[in-house]
């Protein structure tokens, strides 16, 4: 198991990114979290959004809403707050969302420079997924705002009223489920996800993984994530021991799609084997 984390530090640091690299040292070095939060700031763009790739597949410098959810996706992975911040953020959303609250994955912008084939143009349309994600990360940060009030008021009703079936967005639900103040609010989304996520596409309950998909560890990527009661022990160990099976010769991990050029593909693998890295650490694999 030790030369599993060897080699894919290896990676990493040959190929990943700095934020990578960093939150690689947060975990598994001592670094300080602050570092993190750092490499997050410099993605700040004078909107308040956050922008230049962010997102590897989407390689615009202007501000995007899914930029924004990732942003505070990696805070929170290194354990990082800054409400100062997070509330700049909450800002920008603001600005770009509809009146409901909602927001896009991307501004027509994001279309104007080199972008993945999957990110078609119906990801400009305001919707649950990433709005659900982004309320869950600002509510982890203790952000108090107007517009999140709002967009977590409507993504609650919309998500209760009809259901998705489709894996990313039960994803978006399950982050806030796991930081909404109201723990009332959190269960019934918990709920809800339980008898979707069997029928939701992307969903993969069983292994070996061949191919695109969200697994039982994406829900519960740690054992006291609020998802890991919706799934057995069993599943959890299979998928872990497919985890371990996934990592290649040169210490990373596969993508399943195929991004825009090189440096795209080469910052997904590195972000890719860094959440590798998490959930087997986090399962005491490693």
């Amino acid at each position: 198991m030790k030369e599993i984390l060897t080699n894919a530090h290896k990676f990493i640091l040959t190929n990943a990114r700095l934020l990578e690299r960093r939150l690689f040292e947060v975990h598994f070095e001592g670094l300080s979290p602050n570092y993190v939060g750092r490499v997050v700031c410099a993605y700040q763009n004078s909107d308040g959004g956050l922008g230049h790739g962010l997102e590897p597949d989407v390689r615009c410098p202007e501000s995007q809403p899914l930029f924004v959810s990732q942003g505070l996706e990696a805070l929170e992975e290194a354990g990082y707050r800054d409400i100062e911040f997070a509330t700049s953020l909450c800002d920008y959303i603001e600005s770009v969302s509809d009146s409901k609250g909602l927001v896009p994955f991307f501004m027509e912008s994001a279309y104007q420079s080199p972008i993945a084939s999957h990110w078609n143009e119906m990801t400009v349309t305001p919707g649950l997924n990433p709005t659900m994600n982004i309320c869950g990360l600002l509510h982890y940060q203790g952000v108090q705002h107007e517009w999140l009030t709002l967009a977590t008021e409507t993504c609650c009703n919309m998500f209760f009223k009809n259901p998705p079936l489709e894996a990313h967005t039960l994803h978006c639900a399950s982050r806030l489920a796991e930081y909404i103040p109201d723990k009332k609010i959190a269960m019934n989304l918990l709920d809800v996800i339980e008898k979707s996520l069997s029928q939701a596409n992307f969903f993969i309950p069983g292994t070996p993984v061949e191919t695109y998909g969200l697994t039982p560890l994406h829900f519960a990527h740690k054992p006291d994530s609020i998802c890991r009661q919706l799934f057995t022990q069993s599943q959890i160990d299979s998928h872990l021991e497919d985890l371990v099976k996934k990592q290649l010769p040169d210490g990373g991990w596969p993508i399943w799609w195929e991004p825009p050029g090189l440096a795209s593909e080469l910052e997904w693998r590195g972000r890719w084997t860094l959440d590798a890295l998490f959930r087997l650490s986090s399962y005491g694999v490693l």
